[in-house]
């Protein structure tokens, strides 16, 4: 009888253990749905979809202005543009996603983008969008329980998912977008993002 009772006790010793880590990774998601929640966020309009990123990364939106074209770039770098002194990189994400933009960028918006980086100069650069939006509290909800073909071959891009009366708003992850450019540019050959 003693092997069987200790066999018991193993059983609901890795029970247990299971069910608490359980609790614990359901409470940190709940923790960061809350902390997303609480924070304000940038929407915009990149083809027929809506996105938005943290208004903190924001730095300035300003009407299209010419950018300065960088020879054998990939399609989706537009080329760089002086922004306060800085040459920063101009990234069509409409290109990168795949919804095949006019070339005609007369109408639309830059928004120059600041990323954090630990111990170093914040990264910035900026996307063009067709329309912005504003700047607002988002209701998050479960990414999985939206279904989005517009962004299916790159839906590691979206951070999470946020509704905003009849809309799914994709909020978007830079580090990750910034990650694959990076990767892409060395995978070209280029020099640099």
């Amino acid at each position: 009888r003693r092997p069987f009772f200790r066999v018991n006790l193993l059983s609901i010793w890795n029970f247990l253990i299971y069910n608490c880590l359980c609790f614990y990774f359901k409470l940190q998601t709940r923790s960061r749905q809350m902390k997303d929640n609480d924070m304000s966020y940038f929407s915009f309009v990149l083809g027929e979809g809506m996105f938005s990123v943290p208004v903190t990364n924001v730095r300035e939106v300003f009407d299209y202005e010419t950018l300065t074209p960088v020879p054998n770039s990939l399609k989706y770098l537009k080329g760089v543009m002086n922004i306060r002194g800085s040459v920063v990189s101009i990234v069509d994400l409409r290109e990168l996603f795949g919804f095949y933009p006019p070339d005609d960028l007369t109408g639309c918006s830059i928004i120059y983008l600041e990323i954090p980086q630990a111990g170093e100069k914040p990264f910035e650069f900026a996307i063009i969008a067709d329309n912005v939006d504003v700047v607002s509290h988002l209701n998050m909800i479960p990414a999985d329980s939206v279904s989005s073909a517009m962004l299916e071959e790159h839906r590691h891009f979206v951070k999470s998912v946020a509704r905003q009366e009849d809309r799914f708003i994709l909020v978007l992850d830079l580090e990750k977008i910034i990650e694959f450019i990076e990767k892409d540019v060395d995978k070209a050959g280029m020099a640099g993002f």
